[in-house]
């Protein structure tokens, strides 16, 4: 145990395993979907294993994903549809399964990053001892703001910015709503950023947000629909999400408005059909084309 705390695995802790358990560690090991099956989220119910969905089956597949020059992932997907629960799973598995890593979960606010961690403390202590590594004093330890474990790998919580991860050696970046840092603040940190990338092949930056308008995760999100960098996008859409139908649609629109419900449950794109008003006539023309006139306006 560590530090009393019988739910998880000290330093040095060894912990036998029955045949059975060794075959599934393996398994675990291997398949995410395996692993899942351990991964406890905390409900008004108390402690449950994730329930994936198919929207989270697609999310998973798009992050382990291994495609050559394409190590970076993009999420858009609207507000309150769980898109954390998908990357503490995912950043959790890669601290059990692979040694020597530094996996960074970054957001706007710290408080922000912070809840995040804790998702991932509070699944940690529901896995079995034998799937657990032990938690490890000299590599940050067990605190709010960092996990340290016997494998020699870490994650830590942070604010957005430059100065926490420059000249820092990051293999895993998590960033939690991308599309809300301010612009000169989001092209500061990328550039902060890909250094660190550049000195391991196989780092991965994940992106993760709700549109903001036209702006730095917008530009990273066109240009990976077109595949002209190296982000794999995955977009979840409001209607793939249980219970929201329809009327859960309109209702929301009804007491916030089109433009907040277009934005931060719809997330629309460049392709999407709008109409825009222009010298008293209606033209009915894409998010990219208007985008375009308006630079031109301009």
């Amino acid at each position: 145990m560590f530090k009393g705390d019988e739910n998880l695995r000290g330093p040095g802790q060894k912990v036998e395993m029955t045949p059975d358990q060794l075959k599934e560690y393996i398994k675990c090991s291997q398949d995410i979907f395996t692993f899942a099956k351990y991964f406890y989220i905390i409900t008004s119910k108390g402690a449950c294993p994730i329930p994936l969905r198919d929207y989270q089956i697609k999310e998973i597949t798009v992050l382990c994903a291994k495609v050559p020059e394409k190590n970076n992932r993009i999420i858009m997907q609207g507000r309150q549809s769980g898109k954390t629960t998908i990357a503490t799973l995912y950043l959790t598995w890669l601290a059990l399964f692979n040694k020597d890593k530094t996996i960074a979960i970054l957001a706007n606010h710290l408080n922000q990053a912070l809840e995040i961690m804790s998702r991932i403390r509070d699944a940690y202590v529901q896995l079995p001892l034998w799937l657990q590594q032990g938690i490890n004093p000299l590599k940050g330890g067990w605190s709010k703001s960092c996990i340290g474990l016997e494998n020699g790998t870490k994650i830590f919580a942070a604010a957005s910015s430059t100065s926490t991860i420059r000249g820092k050696s990051v293999n895993y970046m998590l960033v939690d709503e991308f599309a809300h840092l301010e612009d000169g603040q989001a092209d500061d940190f990328m550039k902060s950023v890909f250094p660190t990338q550049v000195s391991d092949p196989d780092a991965e930056l994940i992106l993760i947000s709700t549109p903001k308008g036209m702006n730095h995760f917008a530009d990273i999100w066109f240009k990976a629909i077109s595949g002209t960098n190296s982000f794999i996008p995955c977009k979840v859409q409001w209607n793939e999400i249980d219970g929201r139908d329809e009327a859960w649609k309109q209702r929301i629109i009804r007491d916030n408005g089109n433009k907040y419900f277009a934005q931060e449950f719809a997330c629309v794109e460049k392709s999407t059909m709008i109409n825009v008003k222009i010298n008293d006539k209606v033209y009915e023309m894409s998010i990219e084309e208007a985008y375009s006139y308006l630079k031109e306006e301009l």
